[in-house]
């Protein structure tokens, strides 16, 4: 049993190597930024894997096999761990989804500028216009959920605007504004 799940999940794991090289092989750069599916799916492919991985393990519960105690307690347990660091990656995902769903951004370089685009309304984003910058990040590089992060930009008119990582890369978004100040502040899982 864990000798197929171990043989389906370097297939897998190769297949997404496979997907990653193909999408930088072919990567340009970008003016609008949109959610797009190939981001997702590399954000959110460990923990659908550690997910799967899991819930298979765990499924040995229910069936009713010639498994040794042994092996079903090691399934259990590394089940119960995949399950659980796999959880709050999703949770944080679905959450970043539902809110940048409808919401694009366009840069433009040469004028240090960004257009943000939500249902809301329209946020023309100029050095002169950004108070502070507010960066929220994981404590660790080392959870699925760390790429996981959202820039909360106060303007000068009092009101705020949160971009995440799941729309673009923050670091990209960063480099528009290097004067503007710019704090951190840690989460666990950085929920919005």
């Amino acid at each position: 049993m864990l000798g197929v799940l171990l043989k389906i999940t370097a297939l897998v794991i190769a297949v997404q190597y496979g997907v990653r090289f193909l999408s930088w092989l072919f990567r340009r750069q970008q003016r609008v930024y949109y959610l797009s599916s190939m981001r997702q799916f590399k954000m959110v492919f460990w923990s659908l894997l550690s997910c799967w991985l899991g819930g298979s393990m765990l499924s040995l519960l229910i069936r009713d096999q010639t498994d040794t105690p042994l092996e079903k307690g090691i399934a259990i347990g590394l089940g119960s761990v995949l399950f659980l660091f796999s959880l709050p990656t999703l949770l944080v995902h679905l959450q970043y989804w539902r809110y940048e769903r409808e919401n694009a951004l366009e840069l433009e370089k040469e004028t240090n500028t960004a257009l943000l685009l939500q249902p809301g309304g329209k946020f023309l984003l100029q050095p002169g216009h950004i108070r502070e910058i507010t960066l929220t990040q994981p404590p660790s590089r080392r959870f699925f959920w760390s790429s996981y992060q959202y820039l909360t930009l106060s303007l000068t008119d009092g009101r705020q605007v949160k971009i995440t990582s799941l729309l673009i890369e923050l670091p990209q978004l960063l480099a528009l504004w290097p004067q503007v100040p710019l704090k951190t502040r840690t989460k666990w899982a950085c929920f919005l």
